[in-house]
């Protein structure tokens, strides 16, 4: 039997109901605050049925969501929170689902825990939602949706409609108002004038003149008029100054790299077009600069008081360096510093360095651990694997761990490593490059390229030629025309081919396969024995072997010593074949209790059953946190390049702005109506 289903399309039962979530649903309940289940019954109804992504089904739930938080008047967290919040209930949902034929009396158990977890509130709220919130009955109707659900929001509240109203209609008479004194003013003066034009006039024509009586009422009226003009000259028009005290229009200047001399400009058109005479407004460069320099000061210090409240969870340090201008006639060396976790993502400070040498990175860093105080949070690095970062002597690594007088893990930044691998097929390819821009990719070189290659290559193509390519060849030369430019009559549509066989008597790739493992040889940091911990907190790794891994790692001690395990040439084919237990060393141990946990908790289990451990769960929190790539550290590089001798040149200052932009791109990442709304709801609140 079918049946018309909320999320569109006609479907049975059976296609639409979900294992523990029940039937989908495209809308939410209307008089109370929705369920976790709730969520997940609308999530799977955009992403199953009307086959969205995960990250649109999302964000249309969180909308929804929040729409309905909102319309009962409660305080909720940013919008990019609750899309997070449930992708987390999504993950947490799919886990479950993955073992969902196993018997143990673990699983059972959390398929129990979350099917009590559906049933409540999918909790939203601000974290001080309570003192924001003023109305007592709102107050009573969030706990009771935090716990027995028996309140139910009314469709609409007129108390506070009516009082919405009676404020809007208050202003509407106060603008009418305003109009009809500024009609009555400009009447009056017309009359006054032409009457006095017609006196004169009159007494000159003849003795018998007159004066034109104002009828007592009309008086009346004119006299309020002056009145109220009088009084509402007497209120000036703040706009300058309100700009000018606001944080928020400080941060966005900031944010937009607005100079204090073209604010000024602005400034005084804006305030022009209010009406405002700027003889009486304090408005110069320097006014502007010295309130953009005090509310930067107040910015930053909330930000790092933010930063210190914060939960102490483990850290991981990116860093990266480039050479900037530092005035118009030298240039020097800058170190970006962030560092990533749960739920934190930070930049600590973009410093001038004298040199881009291991010891001054790593001194660098170590002087802004102790500024934010962080050196005790700080388990593991993440660098470019440069001689200046990974050297055994003098690597900012080495002397980043002697600084902090412990060892840390290392985190070979995955991006660079292949991109060394493909720069050295590049180089084999196409030989050396002795600057940083590609030679081959010139624009010169390129036009004499198509004037001189394209003209063969079409020849083969043309129908008039006597020589037929064969279909790979002729699929080489149409890539080469269309990486030329050259204008293909394929209506726009290119395919690429499935390639064939790669043996070297067609491709003639030994040299290109030679220099690929050469280099790929020197960056095996993953198939070290300090990463293969990693792999009991991974889903596609059998239980079997973790099991092996854990008594691998019993066997032995804790122990630094082995690190940096390099495989010969000889012994690359072996690794393949070598299963993950045997990488493990007394680093693999020590690495692991460097966050806490010992191997020996997880030998007394099945792992099954570790994720039922608090301790299992924290630290692979702590995992799944691990930001393997430089990128956070090269967009910082990206910041600072952008704002290098734009709007300060004082280098305190400079700190101060980076984390006001830092900190304003967080909370108004893009600058749609919706972001700037939940910005301005959010500022309100506080």
């Amino acid at each position: 039997m079918a049946s018309n289903s909320n999320c569109g399309a006609l479907t049975t039962r059976s296609m639409t109901n979900i294992w523990l979530i029940g039937q989908l649903q495209s809308e939410l309940p209307v008089n109370v605050l929705p369920t976790t289940g709730d969520v997940l019954r609308m999530f799977f109804c955009y992403h199953q049925v009307e086959k969205k992504t995960v990250p649109e089904s999302a964000k249309l739930s969180s909308d929804k969501v929040m729409d309905m938080w909102n319309k009962a008047r409660i305080p909720t967290t940013y919008h990019t929170h609750v899309v997070e919040k449930v992708k987390s209930v999504v993950d947490d949902y799919k886990l479950i689902k993955k073992n969902k034929n196993r018997q143990s009396e673990a699983q059972r158990a959390r398929e129990k825990e979350f099917e009590e977890k559906e049933h409540m509130l999918f909790d939203i709220a601000h974290q001080h939602a309570m003192q924001l919130i003023r109305i007592q009955e709102d107050i009573e109707f969030l706990e009771d949706q935090r716990g027995s659900r028996r309140m139910q929001m009314s469709g609409i509240d007129k108390d506070l409609t009516k009082k919405e109203e009676r404020t809007e209609q208050r202003k509407c008479k106060e603008e009418e108002r305003k109009e009809r004194e500024q009609e009555r003013m400009t009447e009056s003066t017309s009359l006054h004038l032409s009457s006095s034009d017609d006196s004169d006039s009159e007494q000159q024509d003849t003795e018998d003149n007159y004066e034109i009586e104002i009828p007592v009422y009309y008086k009346k009226q004119i006299s309020e008029v002056e009145d109220s003009l009088s009084s509402s000259a007497s209120k000036k028009t703040r706009t300058v100054q309100d700009m000018l005290s606001s944080p928020d229009v400080a941060s966005a200047l900031d944010k937009i790299n607005l100079s204090d001399r073209k604010f000024t400009v602005l400034a005084a058109a804006i305030a022009q077009a209010s009406g405002q005479d700027i003889r009486d407004t304090s408005l110069s460069r320097s006014t502007v600069h010295r309130k953009r320099q005090q509310h930067r000061s107040i910015v930053d210090s909330s930000i790092r008081q933010q930063f210190q409240d914060r939960d102490r969870n483990p850290l991981l340090v990116h860093w990266d360096g480039k050479i900037m201008n530092d005035d118009p006639h030298s240039r020097t060396d800058r170190l970006a510093v962030v560092v990533t976790g749960c739920n934190v993502e930070k930049i600590l400070g973009i410093v001038k360095i004298a040199s881009s040498t291991g010891q001054a990175q790593a001194n660098a860093t170590f002087q802004l651990f102790k500024l934010w105080d962080v050196s005790e949070d700080i388990i593991g690095m993440c660098f470019d694997t440069t001689a200046a970062n990974t050297g055994t002597s003098s690597g900012a690594c080495v002397l980043l761990e002697k600084l902090l007088h412990r060892n840390l893990l290392h985190f070979a930044c995955r991006h660079h490593v292949h991109e060394l691998i493909i720069g050295e097929v590049f180089t084999v390819l196409f030989g050396p490059s002795r600057g940083p821009n590609i030679g081959m990719m010139n624009h010169s070189l390129l036009q004499m390229m198509r004037s001189d290659i394209v003209p063969s290559l079409t020849c083969f193509l043309s129908a008039d030629s006597s020589y037929i390519p064969r279909e790979d060849y002729k699929e080489l030369v149409e890539l080469c025309l269309l990486v030329l430019g050259y204008p293909m009559q394929t209506d726009g549509k290119y395919h690429f081919r499935v390639p064939g066989a790669y043996h070297m008597a067609r491709w003639m790739a030994k040299n290109v396969a030679s220099a690929a493992t050469k280099k790929l040889k020197n960056h095996l940091w993953y198939l070290g024995t300090e990463m293969v911990w990693l792999s009991l907190f991974s889903n596609k790794v059998a239980n079997a072997e973790k099991q092996l891994i854990v008594e691998a790692m019993t066997a032995v001690d804790s122990d630094w010593s082995v690190r940096g395990v390099k495989y010969p040439a000889t012994e690359l084919e072996q690794v393949k074949s070598k299963p993950l237990h045997d990488l493990v060393s007394g680093t693999s141990r020590a690495a692991l209790l460097s966050l806490g946990m010992d191997v020996a908790i997880l030998r007394e289990t099945e792992p099954d059953s570790w994720n039922d451990l608090p301790l299992f769960q924290k630290v692979a929190n702590v995992v799944k946190s691990l930001k393997v790539v430089n990128d956070t550290a090269e967009r910082t590089v990206a910041l600072m390049t952008n704002f290098n001798q734009s709007i300060t040149k004082n280098k305190t200052e400079l700190q101060k702005l980076i984390q006001v932009v830092e900190d304003n791109r967080i909370r108004i990442p893009d600058s749609s109506k919706r972001t700037l709304a939940s910005a301005q709801a959010a500022a309100a609140m506080f």
